[in-house]
């Protein structure tokens, strides 16, 4: 078997188990969220969504930091592993402090005071969190994606039983707050049973140097990127009430379920992969525009389809107290295919070491968004969803067309490759539309009738015009 057959056997394998894992929790995961959902009021949701603010925002710096430069690293030596574990411990014990020392300060600048709460208890998370970088990055460089898979099944299915029975017995917001707890808990304590750090901390910044590097440029990027798609809570929670952010909220966490789910598992498998064709800019330009193609043809049926039954898909599982989040929800996955396509370019940018352009990039995106969050913002929840309509579309030209140059593909040919999809896409939703004027109804029965005729459109029309990537996928999945 030749090099590039075992990366892709490796990669494939690992898919597998990533997807296999994803697969048996994500069903569970969401029929209890939006039981969660029924149970909680806006205000709730609003309240987390602040709070999330500065903790995702300093979780996912410091994970970047911890993880990524020892996966993408070429050699990786064990005094480099120990004095990167002792960088990590001392970068996470400052981050629990920053954040606790910051509550009340959040707290007053969006006048609730629950906030400071929220933050406080979840600032201790760092503390944990620290003890499972260096495991979970070998993991990950490794491609050992089937244990990872099993450790993420079990800790988020217990996180979210416990969430829906805190949210019965009455925690309120506390529930989505001690669910995510347990979650991280579970999952660091099964990390470090199954695999343990292979060696203890030291301190010796030399022996680390182009790691922290790396880590440093990439901590950069991550700032920038997490403001960048927290700019509707943040802009928005200045100007709007806190039940219209929650609002927001549910309608953003609703339409990046798919997201959120199908994007991590791809980014975790191809970044590590990638990595591994550093010298061979070619082969990963050919996987770029492949990837993207693939990628498009299973999201967008997700995304629009999803947009084009929201009004009935909604009130049927989270209620009719939730009615004012169908409209931000169809507009924000109408967005979602261009979302999916720029995040998809990243991981072969981060492998490669270009993080000054994956900035640049997200300033330009950032611009954007945050002036039609400003000029928007007064429509309410349906106004921050349409800012990202609005603004995001027009900096995705400008990031496609750098893309374009950074790997060596022509943008023409791109587009051409991805349009018979995109048009199999439109046909789907203006037959789903057609329908609703005779199915008008909103109930269970309508909703899968307009499932299943948008299904099968798309499918027919795939079959008739875009056979090659129909041919491309039975191939890649057939491959062992």
């Amino acid at each position: 078997m030749t090099e590039n057959n075992a990366l892709k056997t490796k990669v494939l394998h690992s898919l597998k188990w990533v997807a296999l894992g994803r697969a048996t929790t994500q069903t569970l995961r969401w029929i209890l969220t939006f039981w969660v959902i029924r149970i909680l009021t806006p205000e709730d949701y609003g309240i987390v969504a602040i709070a999330d603010i500065l903790f995702s925002l300093l979780m996912t710096i410091a994970s970047t930091i911890a993880i990524s430069p020892l996966i993408q690293a070429r050699n990786l030596e064990q005094k480099a592993i120990s004095s990167y574990f002792g960088i990590t411990l001392c970068i996470y014990s400052l981050l629990f402090c920053g954040q606790y020392l910051l509550a009340d300060t959040i707290a007053n600048l969006y006048n609730n005071a629950f906030v400071a709460d929220v933050l406080k208890v979840n600032a201790w998370c760092f503390l944990l969190l620290a003890l499972e970088t260096v495991p979970t990055a070998l993991l990950r460089r490794a491609m050992a994606f089937k244990k990872l898979a099993l450790i993420s099944a079990v800790s988020n299915i217990v996180a979210a039983i416990s969430t829906l029975l805190l949210a019965i017995y009455g925690y309120g917001f506390w529930a989505l707050v001690y669910g995510e707890i347990i979650a991280i808990a579970l999952r660091v304590a099964m990390v470090l049973i199954y695999h343990p750090a292979p060696c203890l901390p030291t301190f010796r910044i030399k022996d680390s140097l182009p790691l922290i590097r790396f880590g440093g440029l990439m901590s950069v990027f991550t700032l920038i990127w997490y403001v960048f798609i927290h700019l509707d809570v943040t802009i928005g929670g200045l100007l709007l009430t806190t039940a219209e952010i929650g609002i927001f909220t549910v309608a953003l966490n609703f339409a990046l379920m798919p997201q959120k789910k199908i994007l991590p598992l791809i980014k975790e498998i191809s970044f590590p992969a990638f990595s591994q064709l550093q010298d061979q800019p070619e082969k990963i330009t050919h996987f770029i525009v492949k990837a993207q193609r693939l990628g498009l043809i299973f999201t967008l049926p997700i995304f629009w389809g999803l947009a084009s039954v929201c009004d009935y898909l909604l009130p049927s599982i989270i209620g009719v107290k939730w009615s004012a989040a169908i409209l931000p929800t169809t507009l924000v996955l109408i967005l979602m295919p261009l979302r999916f396509s720029e995040e998809l370019f990243q991981p072969a940018a981060k492998a490669l070491g270009y993080i000054k352009y994956l900035i640049i990039n997200t300033l330009y995106m950032a611009a954007f968004v945050s002036v039609a969050l400003f000029a928007l913002s007064k429509f309410g929840a349906t106004g921050l969803a349409l800012a990202w309509l609005v603004g995001f579309p027009l900096a995705y030209a400008i990031v496609l067309y750098r893309y374009s140059k950074l790997f060596n593909f022509s943008m023409l040919i791109f587009l051409k490759s991805i349009s018979k999809i995109m048009f199999c896409g439109v046909i789907m939703v203006a037959i789903v539309w057609s329908l609703k004027l005779y199915l008008t109804e909103v109930n269970v029965t309508n909703l899968l009738l307009l499932i299943a005729a948008g299904t099968l459109s798309y499918a027919l029309g795939l079959l008739l015009l875009e056979r090659r990537t129909i041919r491309e996928l039975q191939q890649a999945i057939s491959s062992r």
